[in-house]
């Protein structure tokens, strides 16, 4: 085999192994969930963790300060979350601007059975911008 048919090999080669290399993770501490008891309405709420199980327990820590049966809602991940809440009754939504963000949610928690639903929490996850 020529000099210029090894270097051309060992390219593909190499170029191969990198379609098959692990795609980099998100950036660190861009990683949030939302917590919250179905029972009393009780919120808690993380944002900017490096991974999905610390903000997972922090949510949930911070909503059993109220409650004893929170749940995991979602997580996020580089969005921006606003959360709507009359009583009980919730509705959350993210990735939309500002203004139409905080209406959706309102107009979730109005879907959940809420009549005042007002917007109860908002944060942002890693680069997003409220």
């Amino acid at each position: 085999m020529s000099h210029v048919k090894k270097i051309l090999a060992a390219l593909l080669i190499g170029l191969a192994g990198l379609a098959f290399a692990p795609l980099p993770s998100q950036a660190a501490e861009d990683i949030g969930a939302l917590a919250y008891s179905r029972r009393t309405g009780a919120l808690g709420w993380s944002y900017n963790y490096d991974d999905e199980e610390s903000a997972r327990e922090r949510a949930m820590q911070e909503c059993r300060k109220y409650a004893n049966d929170c749940k995991i809602a979602r997580t996020f991940q580089n969005v921006c979350v606003s959360v709507a809440r009359d009583g009980n009754h919730m509705g959350w939504a993210w990735g939309y601007a500002g203004p139409e963000r905080r209406r959706r949610a309102i107009d979730e928690c109005r879907s959940d059975g809420g009549r005042n639903c007002t917007i109860a929490a908002q944060f942002c996850t890693g680069d997003a911008d409220n």
